[in-house]
């Protein structure tokens, strides 16, 4: 009998599921998103696509590496998936120089290759964003990168579609139907698509989505700040990402221009969504805290931003994923709070779990709050904001 599976959201999580039940024999696969074909007004559309695979949680070291080995080998349209440019992170303080090198003595551990480096030397990877003035010590990060979540997530449909999954664009679900405690359909706008199984991938949009099914999903979605310079010359060597965890700010050269992000100022959530993951900038504490990270690049080197973007993201009360069943309804399954970072890995961990095969996401049950409410949730949630640029999980 064939398996018949909805993924509503075909973003970069949706998508890599998709291709991953693509694999499995006996399995259609229908992704649903209210999107057209050629718009990603989600978080994959506007991700700066950080990749670090160091973290605080093992699961998610696998789950990285897992999504890293993917992406090295996606293309589409000539363009890679995934640059392997390293990462620094880079202390300021006596503190900040202890935490790495905690942070080194846990990348061994963990078989991910990790340097203690001389200030001058990291200057000398990354000239222009390393302030040999401001810094005590760094760590160099070979393994991370820079992932272009677009490019992936086309390159991912091209594979999900040649095995036969089907996507509707700019089609709403308007209702998840039940028989008792179980799955059996999805209600896109006029059409009524039978299911065994539906796996909610919708992004700042999931909750509302679960909601349809009884389900609360504590996903807070909250605005960030990420700013672009202008335009600069593409000759240069390709730098390492950079990131500062003591002030909560990062930064890349994608070839073309600089991008910064800082969580370095108070949560805004945003109570109101719109048809983007994005909002307006709202000016004020914002701005302070941009011009605060700009500060920790030499002064020669600093810059003005030419465009601003409020991106909204989904933030968890513990900043990991909810990747599972959604156990008080059989056949529905929640891929949310995943970044670029660990997509294609919780992709391809969530399809085992499907399956009945081992799958360590345990960690990542999204059932991990039940008893909590509602209010705690998102209070705990808003509390781990500040450090979310850095501290653990990558974007």
């Amino acid at each position: 009998m064939t398996r018949q599976v909805v993924v509503l959201g075909a973003g970069i999580v949706g998508t890599a599921v998709a291709e991953q039940l693509g694999r499995r024999a006996g399995c259609s696969v229908i992704v649903v998103d209210r999107r057209g074909p050629d718009s990603l007004p989600g978080s994959t559309g506007h991700a700066p696509g950080f990749v670090g695979i160091l973290n605080d949680e093992p699961t998610l070291v696998e789950l990285a590496r897992e999504s890293v080995e993917i992406y090295r080998n996606l293309q589409w349209r000539g363009q890679a998936g995934f640059d392997q440019v390293g990462a620094l992170e880079l202390a300021t303080s006596r503190a900040g120089s202890e935490r790495l090198t905690v942070r080194a003595q846990a990348a061994a551990t963990v078989g991910i290759p990790a340097t203690l480096i001389d200030p001058a030397d990291a200057v000398a990877l990354a000239p222009r964003m390393v302030d040999r003035q401001g810094i005590v010590a760094a760590l160099h990060l070979p393994w991370d990168g820079a992932a272009r979540a677009t490019v992936i997530t086309a390159a991912l449909a091209e594979r999900a579609e040649a095995a036969g999954a089907r996507f509707l664009f700019g089609q709403p679900v308007t209702a998840i139907e039940l028989r008792g405690d179980r799955i059996v359909g999805v209600q896109v706008g006029n059409e009524r698509l039978p299911a065994d199984d539906v796996v909610v991938a919708c992004g700042i949009w999931g909750p509302a989505i679960a909601d349809l099914a009884g389900i609360h999903l504590p996903l807070v979605p909250v605005v960030h700040a990420y700013v672009y310079s202008s335009a600069h010359s593409a000759t240069r060597r390709p730098s390492p990402l950079v990131r500062w965890p003591e002030h909560n700010v990062y930064m890349r050269d994608d070839g073309s221009r600089y991008g910064l992000g800082t969580s370095d100022h108070a949560p805004l959530i945003a109570d109101e969504l719109a048809d983007r993951a994005e909002l307006s900038w709202p000016g004020g504490e914002f701005d302070d805290a941009v011009a605060a990270a700009l500060k920790l690049l030499p002064a020669e080197h600093r810059w003005s931003p030419s465009e601003h973007l409020g991106g909204v993201l989904a933030i968890t009360p513990d900043k990991m994923p909810l990747l599972g069943s959604l156990g008080q309804v059989n056949g529905l399954w929640s891929a949310e709070a995943i970044w670029v970072t660990h997509a294609a890995g919780a992709a391809k961990a969530l399809v085992a779990q499907m399956f009945g095969e081992p799958s360590a996401i345990t960690p990542l049950d999204p059932g991990r709050f039940t008893g909590s409410s509602p209010e705690d949730l998102r209070r705990r949630a808003t509390a781990r904001y500040r450090d979310l640029a850095t501290r653990p999980t990558g974007r």
